[in-house]
């Protein structure tokens, strides 16, 4: 696998020792980048384009939810997950519902589960950026058609009831 190819992961805790644990099993497989805090990891998710971000949980300043909260506003696509040796429930639902949370991982973690989540993240990250991407050529090519059609005008008139049809049938479901 070339540095080119390797997804790109980003480590956040507060613990050296761990990330330097971490960095001897991932380097690797994955780019990788660390940080020791949640300030620190947004700074680097603004200078480099990170697929995944794994944070601690319980780290000075700003929890790991709450950094996967700001992650999650600023950087919707990254894949977020939340390492943690602490069984704190409620701050696995707050990551969950709030962090658009993809795993939670206990510490400490089983090593090939560990790659093989890191793997399934970055897969994810691709899929994501395919559909979206899809998505976006498919609203440009309807665009253009539209576009086409109104130029002639019994193709407007079409385009004008179909338009009204299909808020109808939005307003319909909304009901």
């Amino acid at each position: 696998m070339t540095a080119v190819s390797k997804p790109s992961v980003l480590l956040v805790d507060d613990e050296e020792d761990v990330l330097f644990s971490l960095k001897g099993l991932l380097r690797h497989e994955f780019e990788l980048h660390t940080a020791n805090s949640g300030d620190q990891a947004l700074q680097i998710l603004r200078e480099h384009a990170i697929q995944v971000i794994m944070t601690d949980q319980r780290m000075p300043g700003m929890t790991g939810t709450e950094l996967l909260n700001k992650v999650r506003a600023e950087f919707p696509h990254a894949i977020r997950i939340v390492f943690t040796g602490y069984a704190d429930i409620k701050s696995v639902i707050e990551a969950l519902n709030n962090g658009g949370l993809y795993r939670y991982i206990t510490k400490p973690w089983d090593p090939d589960e560990l790659v093989d989540v890191l793997h399934a993240a970055a897969t994810r990250f691709r899929q994501d950026a395919q559909r979206n991407l899809f998505a976006a050529e498919i609203r440009d090519y309807l665009s253009a058609v539209g576009t086409a059609l109104e130029s002639d005008p019994q193709s407007a008139e079409l385009v004008r009831r179909g338009e009204r049809l299909k808020q109808s049938i939005d307003e319909l479901f909304e009901a």
